[in-house]
């Protein structure tokens, strides 16, 4: 009964419990919060303080470095004292030249040392620091010398100047010659006219005439002589015409004349050109390049050009002449040694020319060959001498 009076007792407390246990679990199933009924005291508010920060103060500044002191200037080094000359009457002793006072001293790369400042290996910043040893020392420098270590000036190269051309020697002669002037090649045999020539070369003035005739059949078409006549002076330049004339059969003759004074040339005709220095005609240009040979060899290798103004019918005009080389022509006496030179015609109705210079002392040439514009050529070689 006691134990039935206990747990009567006990009931309602039992069943209090059962109920709430049975509220916790439906709001748990319900999503329901129990912090509402469980969350603990909120803790007590406590005092914040902020304090700003305060900016640091600044660092001293370093000590200011006063910069070292200017280099003194090295004293330049004192002259030697030259030995005093051996005693001769009225001799004045020379002074000594005063030592040149020392020159401001530019460090940097790039600073001459020419003005005779010296410069020790030793110093900092200069441009004998880091050479090597035993180099020579420092002082004035001779005239032209380069300072070490700068670059070498190079201008432009000196040409020295051309030296003057020998003078052409002349040596005074007289002679006559004859030529075969040959239709084509002199090989064929084909003879249509003789030619003979005569000089007569002084000290100082000069005499060329040429006389020409046609032979066979030739000269039933063509009468009469072709004549030339060249008349100047003589120098250290050569032959220089002042007269030249010329005459075809019964034709009027042309002439011309040449004042070297004045550098005019004046044709029959009345007209008046400039004669350059050297002008040639047609009868002594061949003897004038026999004497160029001779005197200045060296004009007459094979490839070269010698230029020679020469009249023309009404003109001057500069006339190439190019060496083609050494090639021996036969004549009635035998083989001559000759250079062979040609001149292309300088206009449509002028010829071409080549003529053959003999290697030894003759002054007028072992051939000649004359070719027209329309291919017709006559080709005169030396018969006798």
């Amino acid at each position: 009964m006691r134990a039935l009076a206990r747990w009567a007792g006990r009931a309602p407390a039992v069943i209090a419990l059962l109920l709430l246990s049975l509220a916790a679990h439906l709001a748990v199933l319900r999503g329901a919060s129990l912090s509402g009924w469980f969350s603990p005291p909120a803790p007590a508010a406590l005092p914040v303080t902020v304090s700003l920060i305060e900016p640091a103060a600044p660092a001293p500044p370093p000590p200011a470095v006063e910069p070292p002191p200017p280099a003194r200037p090295k004293p330049p080094p004192r002259a030697k004292p030259r030995p005093a000359p051996h005693a001769a009457p009225k001799s004045v002793p020379r002074p000594v030249a005063e030592a040149p006072a020392p020159t401001q001293r530019v460090d940097g790369p790039g600073a001459s040392i020419a003005e005779g400042e010296p410069v020790s290996a030793d110093e900092p910043g200069s441009d004998a620091a880091g050479t090597a040893q035993g180099a020579a020392p420092a002082g004035p420098m001779p005239a032209g010398a380069a300072a070490p270590g700068a670059e070498p000036v190079t201008g432009e190269p000196v040409i020295p100047p051309p030296s003057p051309e020998p003078p052409i020697v002349v040596t005074p002669q007289s002679g006559s010659v004859r030529y075969r002037v040959h239709y084509g090649d002199p090989a064929d045999g084909n003879v249509v006219a003789t030619l003979e020539q005569s000089f007569a070369i002084g000290a100082d003035r000069y005499q060329l005439h040429s006389e020409g005739r046609a032979q066979g059949l030739i000269a039933w078409f063509y009468r009469g002589t072709l004549v030339q006549d060249s008349v100047g002076t003589v120098s250290a330049a050569g032959l220089a015409p002042s007269i030249y004339r010329e005459q075809r059969g019964d034709r009027a003759p042309r002439w011309a004349t040449i004042d070297a004074a004045r550098g005019e040339v004046v044709f029959g005709s009345g007209l008046r050109r400039e004669a350059p220095p050297g002008v040639q005609d047609r009868l002594s240009a061949a003897v004038q390049l026999a004497l160029l040979r001779q005197s200045r060899p060296a004009l007459f290798e094979p490839g070269a050009t010698i230029h020679l103004p020469m009249l023309g019918s009404s003109s001057v005009e500069s006339v190439g002449w190019r060496v083609l080389g050494e090639e021996p022509v036969t004549t009635d006496a035998g083989v001559v040694r000759a250079v062979r030179l040609s001149r292309a015609g300088t206009s449509e109705d002028d010829p071409a020319i080549d003529v053959w210079l003999a290697l030894d002392a003759r002054i007028v040439p072992v051939r000649m060959r004359i070719t027209e514009p329309s291919g017709r050529a006559l080709d005169q070689v030396l018969a006798s001498q």
